[in-house]
């Protein structure tokens, strides 16, 4: 007989490779989009934070802010890899979601993880 532990620990196992990453990208792409992208003093960066000047991302989350306000042209100027960026970030959570569909339509084994 199986542990009740032992399943439980396969059970938040599953759900951790289920569900992690698309969860941490989705929230990270939300919380970047509902900055005010008009307000430079609302960053994530912790190179800005830090008061260094140069920063090569410099702007990438105000360009998706403006992008998912609908201002491609601001989204652009802010950061030309605004949109590639979610562009590629989306294409991750599909790929992720299309995965997650293909492992449990077929026979689900616990050591594939």
């Amino acid at each position: 007989m199986i542990n009740r532990k032992l399943l439980m620990r396969r059970s938040y196992k599953k759900l951790f490779f289920f569900h992690f990453e698309w969860l941490i990208l989705a929230t990270g792409l939300f919380s970047v989009a509902m900055l005010n992208p008009l307000v430079s003093s609302e960053s994530f960066c912790i190179i800005d934070r830090a008061g260094l000047e140069f920063c090569p991302g410099c702007g990438l989350g105000r360009s998706v802010a403006f992008l998912f306000r609908g201002d491609f042209w601001s989204s652009m100027q802010m950061h030309p890899a605004g949109i590639p960026a979610v562009g590629i970030i989306l294409g991750r959570i599909a790929t992720i979601f299309y995965r997650n569909y293909n492992i449990k339509k077929e026979t689900y084994h616990e050591k594939n993880i």
